[in-house]
């Protein structure tokens, strides 16, 4: 296995990012800090500053090292490494930026903000998920699916799904926070059937 220890490094660095910016505003920012909130947008969970600066970061930095590993062990091609490798540092600079924008404006709305990311990253997985130049062979049985189907088809058919998922909930963001959460919780379970259900479908038309 070969580690691609400078993208490894950069991804990481940015992940890391916004500690930098809850520094800069250490000396403004409430002695508390909300960290979670409900689906009806209002906070429900506190913690110290220094806690909502740091810990966020460094968690999405250590999921970050996982996901380069995978990818990096799996040689998965160059650009669909970089997509891939690319989705946790984004979420980490959005949503901890939008921690730290609710702390300085109560007004911020950090669950709106949320919803408009998953809509997005969910987007760019299904515009690019087709595309063999990004990931090379696809590996069913990584899921305990069947071998013998039309990978093709069923990668995009999933992809388009994906694609319809993803605006359905950056929409929702603009409406309500409640609907939307609904929307992400039926769509993730949905999500883990229909592979099974696309693999059926096409397993006797490669």
């Amino acid at each position: 296995m070969r580690v691609d220890k400078k993208s490894l490094f950069l991804s990481v660095a940015i992940c890391l990012l916004p500690i930098l910016i809850g520094v800069y505003y250490y000396d403004v920012l409430p002695e508390q800090i909300a960290v979670h909130f409900n689906v009806s947008g209002e906070p429900d969970n506190f913690v110290s500053r220094t806690r909502a600066i740091i810990e966020l970061p460094i968690f999405f930095a250590i999921v970050q090292v996982i996901i380069s590993l995978v990818v990096d062990f799996d040689k998965t091609p160059k650009k669909g490494a970089l997509i891939a490798k690319g989705i946790i540092p984004l979420i980490s600079v959005l949503v901890q930026g939008g921690i730290v924008a609710y702390a300085l404006d109560n007004n911020f709305n950090v669950p709106q903000l949320t919803v408009f990311v998953i809509g997005i990253v969910l987007i760019i997985l299904g515009n690019y998920l087709p595309k063999k130049e990004f990931w090379g062979k696809y590996n069913f049985n990584l899921f305990g699916l069947e071998k013998g189907v039309n990978e093709q088809k069923v990668v995009r058919a999933y992809a388009l799904y994906m694609t319809f998922c993803g605006v359905v909930i950056f929409i929702s963001g603009f409406f309500s926070s409640t609907v939307a959460l609904v929307l992400i919780v039926v769509i993730a379970i949905f999500s883990t059937v229909l592979p099974f259900y696309l693999v059926n479908k096409y397993k006797s038309s490669n």
